[in-house]
């Protein structure tokens, strides 16, 4: 079969059913009715433009008692990290250049356009709402402001790096702030289509998509909880060095170093937002990252603290401020002080040395 036959299976059959899954998401009623949607944002308009014209128009289901934690503003946040999420799956694989913002940190344009789906959606949801009880959004792209009633702290695609290098792990992270606290919190897992979320005071979930239903009909959402490991040596890190600079944070480097020889291991996988959920659910003991931004980790503060861990920055203060500022130590709580104590011990030292004189 010509590689022209197989393109053109693949447009009929995966593409259209990705673009169908959008469109249904999107709640859009035909070709016409997507243009309209999405307005003129360049992504989303040629996917709007590429509709054959049998897409059923089908709307989600109201949400109620689907959802494990049944919340206005978390209902919002997921529908919209969906939309954003169904965005990345169209055009995984698809996005062969990325704007450099620098050398550790790439721009795509499925990123500006999901976080304007995002907002738009958000907008959209609450309405007259959106200015009544004093609503802000804060996003990764498009900036805003850090205060107000309630803050919508959005990153559209945490993981630029791995999704424009085609490295399949990557997320939506959006987080809403009450009166300067955490409030509710989502992390999408895009290829995934797994959800995770949280509101504060009522605990944190797992819970599986599938384009048509934010809760799949046959999901079952899982109350997440984290691991129980006591000792260093049995436990299993996830660290993120995002900028050059964390090279010369020799506190930090040696630490790895000790956690990658004297533990189960250590993992870099690239993106924090879903690192940070994955001690939520249980997997990593501890994930430590350097030098990010609010919009990478805000949500899952959120989400391993309401399934027991502790979350804090790397001089161990708790409140909101110190830990937006993006440098934040998350584990099972167990490990907390284990952690501080190695990280007391290291420095320059712990790069040069042997690495069998470390062992403590």
């Amino acid at each position: 079969m010509s590689d022209d036959n197989g393109d053109r299976e693949r447009r009929d059959g995966t593409e259209s059913e990705a673009r169908r899954r959008f469109l249904k998401l999107a709640g859009v009623t035909g070709t016409a009715g997507a243009a309209g949607i999405v307005g003129s944002n360049g992504v989303l308009s040629a996917l709007a433009a590429e509709g054959d014209g049998d897409d059923e128009g089908v709307e989600i289901e109201d949400l109620q008692g689907q959802m494990p934690i049944e919340n206005r503003y978390l209902r919002i946040a997921v529908l919209a990290a969906a939309k954003a999420a169904q965005l990345h799956q169209n055009y995984f694989g698809k996005i062969g250049e990325a704007e450099e913002k620098d050398p550790q940190n790439l721009l795509t344009e499925v990123d500006t356009e999901a976080e304007t789906l995002i907002r738009d959606t958000i907008r959209e949801e609450l309405g007259d709402d959106f200015e009544d009880e004093n609503h802000a959004l804060y996003g990764e792209e498009q900036g805003g402001q850090l205060e107000g009633g309630y803050v919508w702290i959005i990153d559209p695609l945490d993981g630029t790096t791995n999704f424009s290098k085609g490295i399949p792990h990557f997320g939506v992270n959006i987080a809403v702030t009450k009166d300067g606290e955490l409030y509710a919190g989502v992390m999408y897992y895009s290829l995934r289509d797994e959800v995770y979320v949280a509101v504060r005071d009522e605990g944190a979930y797992k819970f599986r998509s599938d384009g048509y239903d934010l809760v799949a009909e046959d999901s079952e959402p899982t109350e997440l909880s984290v691991t129980d490991t006591e000792v260093i040596e049995d436990s299993f890190h996830g660290v993120g060095f995002y900028l050059k600079e964390t090279a010369d944070d020799y506190d930090y480097m040696g630490l790895w170093r000790y956690l990658f020889a004297y533990t189960q291991g250590t993992r870099l996988l690239g993106a924090a937002a879903p690192d940070l959920a994955f001690v939520a659910e249980g997997v990593f003991d501890t994930v430590s990252v350097k030098d990010l931004k609010p919009v990478d980790v805000a949500p899952e503060a959120l989400l391993v603290r309401e399934a027991g861990g502790t979350v804090t920055d790397f001089d161990g203060n708790t409140d909101l401020d110190s830990i937006l500022e993006g440098s934040v130590v998350a584990s099972n709580g167990e490990l907390h002080d284990d952690f501080f104590n190695l990280l007391e011990d290291s420095g320059k030292d712990w790069l040069t040395r042997p690495i069998d004189t470390l062992e403590r």
